[in-house]
Protein backbone atom coordinates (compact mmCIF):
# COMPACT_ATOMS: atom_id res chain seq x y z
CA UNK A 1 0.00 0.00 0.00
CA UNK A 2 2.67 2.31 0.99
CA UNK A 3 4.37 1.78 -2.42
CA UNK A 4 1.11 2.38 -4.12
CA UNK A 5 0.84 5.83 -2.77
CA UNK A 6 4.41 6.76 -3.53
CA UNK A 7 3.82 5.74 -7.35
CA UNK A 8 0.43 8.02 -6.84
CA UNK A 9 2.12 10.69 -5.50
CA UNK A 10 5.32 10.64 -8.04
CA UNK A 11 3.09 10.38 -10.96
CA UNK A 12 1.46 13.78 -10.11
CA UNK A 13 4.12 15.50 -9.37
CA UNK A 14 5.61 14.49 -12.74
CA UNK A 15 2.44 15.71 -14.42
CA UNK A 16 2.89 19.19 -12.03
CA UNK A 17 6.31 19.00 -13.13
CA UNK A 18 5.49 18.73 -16.56
CA UNK A 19 2.13 20.64 -17.08
CA UNK A 20 4.13 23.95 -15.25
CA UNK A 21 7.20 23.57 -18.25
CA UNK A 22 4.25 23.44 -21.31
CA UNK A 23 5.59 26.56 -22.93
CA UNK A 24 1.99 27.63 -23.29
CA UNK A 25 2.10 28.21 -19.24
CA UNK A 26 4.79 30.48 -20.07
CA UNK A 27 3.94 34.36 -20.43
CA UNK A 28 5.73 37.06 -22.55
CA UNK A 29 6.48 39.99 -20.68
CA UNK A 30 4.58 42.85 -21.14
CA UNK A 31 4.00 45.20 -23.67
CA UNK A 32 5.71 48.80 -22.38
CA UNK A 33 3.88 51.83 -23.93
CA UNK A 34 5.72 54.25 -25.73
CA UNK A 35 3.31 57.27 -25.66
CA UNK A 36 5.58 58.58 -28.18
CA UNK A 37 5.39 59.29 -32.07
CA UNK A 38 6.06 62.84 -32.96
CA UNK A 39 10.15 62.86 -34.12
CA UNK A 40 12.08 65.93 -33.70
CA UNK A 41 12.81 67.65 -37.11
CA UNK A 42 16.95 67.65 -36.46
CA UNK A 43 18.49 64.63 -38.28
CA UNK A 44 21.86 63.70 -36.00
CA UNK A 45 24.59 61.24 -35.57
CA UNK A 46 25.30 59.94 -32.62
CA UNK A 47 28.28 56.78 -31.54
CA UNK A 48 27.09 55.60 -28.77
CA UNK A 49 28.42 52.91 -27.00
CA UNK A 50 26.44 50.15 -25.49
CA UNK A 51 26.62 49.66 -21.83
CA UNK A 52 25.55 45.94 -20.50
CA UNK A 53 23.17 47.07 -17.14
CA UNK A 54 22.06 44.80 -14.97
CA UNK A 55 18.63 45.66 -15.77
CA UNK A 56 16.47 46.42 -18.94
CA UNK A 57 17.23 50.05 -18.87
CA UNK A 58 18.02 52.37 -21.84
CA UNK A 59 21.82 51.00 -22.47
CA UNK A 60 23.28 52.96 -25.20
CA UNK A 61 25.07 56.21 -23.99
CA UNK A 62 27.83 58.82 -25.78
CA UNK A 63 31.21 58.65 -24.88
CA UNK A 64 31.44 62.54 -23.65
CA UNK A 65 28.90 60.77 -20.91
CA UNK A 66 30.66 57.33 -20.34
CA UNK A 67 33.45 60.24 -20.25
CA UNK A 68 31.86 62.07 -17.87
CA UNK A 69 30.84 59.79 -15.50
CA UNK A 70 34.25 58.09 -15.23
CA UNK A 71 35.70 61.51 -14.74
CA UNK A 72 33.45 62.74 -12.15
CA UNK A 73 32.20 59.57 -9.72
CA UNK A 74 34.23 60.25 -7.11
CA UNK A 75 33.01 63.55 -6.99
CA UNK A 76 30.63 64.26 -3.70
CA UNK A 77 28.59 65.76 -5.53
CA UNK A 78 28.21 63.73 -8.45
CA UNK A 79 24.61 62.27 -9.40
CA UNK A 80 25.60 58.36 -8.92
CA UNK A 81 22.47 58.11 -11.62
CA UNK A 82 23.92 60.70 -14.34
CA UNK A 83 25.10 58.21 -16.55
CA UNK A 84 21.89 55.86 -16.30
CA UNK A 85 19.47 58.80 -16.80
CA UNK A 86 21.91 60.21 -19.96
CA UNK A 87 21.24 56.51 -21.20
CA UNK A 88 18.99 56.21 -24.69
CA UNK A 89 16.83 53.68 -26.46
CA UNK A 90 17.20 53.01 -29.91
CA UNK A 91 14.63 51.66 -32.26
CA UNK A 92 14.99 50.79 -35.80
CA UNK A 93 12.87 52.71 -38.57
CA UNK A 94 12.13 49.79 -39.99
CA UNK A 95 12.04 46.25 -39.18
CA UNK A 96 15.30 45.80 -41.62
CA UNK A 97 17.50 47.58 -39.60
CA UNK A 98 16.94 45.94 -36.40
CA UNK A 99 20.79 44.95 -35.11
CA UNK A 100 21.43 41.67 -35.56
CA UNK A 101 22.28 39.08 -32.36
CA UNK A 102 25.58 40.17 -32.84
CA UNK A 103 25.61 43.50 -31.85
CA UNK A 104 24.49 44.63 -28.74
CA UNK A 105 27.27 43.79 -26.44
CA UNK A 106 29.29 45.41 -23.26
CA UNK A 107 31.68 48.21 -24.80
CA UNK A 108 29.99 47.64 -28.87
CA UNK A 109 30.37 51.28 -30.49
CA UNK A 110 27.73 52.21 -33.27
CA UNK A 111 27.45 55.15 -35.21
CA UNK A 112 23.70 55.99 -35.48
CA UNK A 113 22.00 58.30 -38.00
CA UNK A 114 18.13 59.56 -37.13
CA UNK A 115 16.42 61.61 -35.00
CA UNK A 116 14.99 61.38 -31.48
CA UNK A 117 11.18 61.07 -29.84
CA UNK A 118 10.40 64.51 -28.54
CA UNK A 119 9.16 62.47 -25.40
CA UNK A 120 10.82 60.06 -23.16
CA UNK A 121 9.07 56.68 -23.89
CA UNK A 122 10.07 53.15 -24.52
CA UNK A 123 10.71 51.72 -27.90
CA UNK A 124 7.85 50.08 -30.29
CA UNK A 125 7.27 47.04 -29.16
CA UNK A 126 9.51 47.13 -26.05
CA UNK A 127 8.91 44.32 -23.28
CA UNK A 128 10.32 44.01 -19.59
CA UNK A 129 8.98 41.92 -16.48
CA UNK A 130 11.32 45.17 -14.94
CA UNK A 131 9.27 48.41 -14.51
CA UNK A 132 12.48 50.25 -15.98
CA UNK A 133 12.24 54.06 -16.22
CA UNK A 134 10.98 56.05 -19.63
CA UNK A 135 13.91 57.46 -21.61
CA UNK A 136 14.99 58.96 -24.64
CA UNK A 137 14.59 57.14 -27.61
CA UNK A 138 16.73 57.52 -30.80
CA UNK A 139 15.06 56.14 -33.75
CA UNK A 140 17.63 55.60 -36.29
CA UNK A 141 17.27 55.22 -40.40
CA UNK A 142 21.22 53.93 -41.06
CA UNK A 143 23.95 52.53 -38.56
CA UNK A 144 27.47 51.85 -39.13
CA UNK A 145 29.84 49.48 -37.10
CA UNK A 146 32.92 50.92 -35.08
CA UNK A 147 33.25 48.41 -32.75
CA UNK A 148 32.06 44.93 -31.92
CA UNK A 149 32.81 42.88 -28.72
CA UNK A 150 31.26 39.30 -30.30
CA UNK A 151 33.90 37.85 -31.01
CA UNK A 152 35.98 38.62 -27.81
CA UNK A 153 32.34 37.97 -25.78
CA UNK A 154 32.18 34.72 -27.47
CA UNK A 155 35.77 33.91 -26.44
CA UNK A 156 35.77 34.15 -23.27
CA UNK A 157 31.97 32.02 -22.77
Amino acid sequence: MKQILILILTSLGLALISSCMNKSSIKEPPIKKSYVNELEEQEQTLELQYIAWACDCANWATHDDIKYYHDNIENDSMDLNFLANQSIFIEPARKSLKLPDTLGYSGDIIKFTGHFYKKKGFPKGYRSYQNPDEARIFCYTEYQVVKSNYKYIKQID
